[in-house]
């Protein structure tokens, strides 16, 4: 397991494993929720590595300009890269969602697949989406729905609290309450559309490799172990390595690890 990591990047591990297995589904979901808007410029916002504006460009039915805008220029990268290779034209900005470069009302549509928790403020960042949102317009947020509905989250969770520290998944997580989401959207002054929790079975296929990415990008928020030495570091994850495949062997089917989600979806409007 450890050699599959040494012989990538950790951008093209999450593009291989963590978006091809998780948010591509994902993606085709938050894409149904905005189809009776006929959009004309489209804004990807928190892109990573372009799933959403590579995917809409593939199922559109008509020409768009398609533009990502994410805060990581090695993430932006590398969906530059991917929108090349399938000839799909982006404009991908590098910037904060807080403070985008766009002028006023310059967007039709405006998708968001679990980014607003990461923000530094989901509000201020909903106010900007407002400003730069048409009349007429839509965006749609997608963010993870309660742990306890997510049990395979659960799972790393309580796997990265006893070997590390608690609160791994509190971020990802932190707008799992559909109330506080509706809150931040009346607050930032928008027009609530839709607000729901929807549910997908994700079939993951390399279960160890796509585990242990899960295990990765939980530890990779959390304060406790960005303050160990590169060496301790090391060691903490190949205990919770060594506790890993009993801790998800309940939701290996054959080769793949099926497991039930759930986000929030929210459809706003200026």
């Amino acid at each position: 397991m450890q050699g599959e990591f040494t012989q990538i990047s950790p951008i093209e591990a999450y593009e291989r494993y963590i978006v091809r297995n998780l948010f591509l589904p994902w993606t085709q979901d938050l894409i149904s929720r905005a189809q009776p808007l006929t959009a004309t410029r489209v804004l990807d916002l928190a892109c990573g590595t372009g799933i959403v504006c590579r995917t809409l460009a593939v199922q559109a039915k008509r020409e768009m300009n398609l533009v990502g805008l994410d805060i990581s220029p090695s993430m932006l990268a590398k969906a530059e890269a991917l929108a090349d290779e399938m000839d799909i034209p982006v404009q991908w900005h590098e910037a904060c969602a807080t403070c985008m470069p766009f002028p006023d009302g310059f967007f039709d549509l405006v998708l968001c697949q679990q980014g607003l928790q990461f923000f530094p403020s989901p509000h201020a960042a909903l106010r900007e989406v407002r400003r730069i949102l048409k009349p007429g317009g839509l965006a749609v947020f997608s963010v993870w729905g309660p742990l306890a509905d997510n049990p395979f989250y659960g799972t790393i969770d309580a796997l990265v609290s006893r070997h590390l520290a608690e609160g791994a998944l509190a971020l990802p997580f932190s707008l799992s309450d559909l109330d506080v989401l509706r809150h931040h959207a009346l607050t930032a002054d928008l027009r609530v559309i839709a607000a729901d929790q929807a549910h997908l079975r994700i079939h993951a296929t390399d279960p160890e490799v796509f585990a242990a990415m899960c295990i990765r990008g939980a530890t990779a928020v959390l304060p406790e172990f960005a303050a160990l030495t590169r060496a301790s570091q090391y060691d903490v994850l190949e205990r919770m390595h060594a506790d890993l495949d009993a801790s998800v062997h309940p939701f290996r089917q054959g080769g793949s690890m099926v497991f039930d989600t759930a986000a929030n979806v929210l459809a706003v409007a200026p």
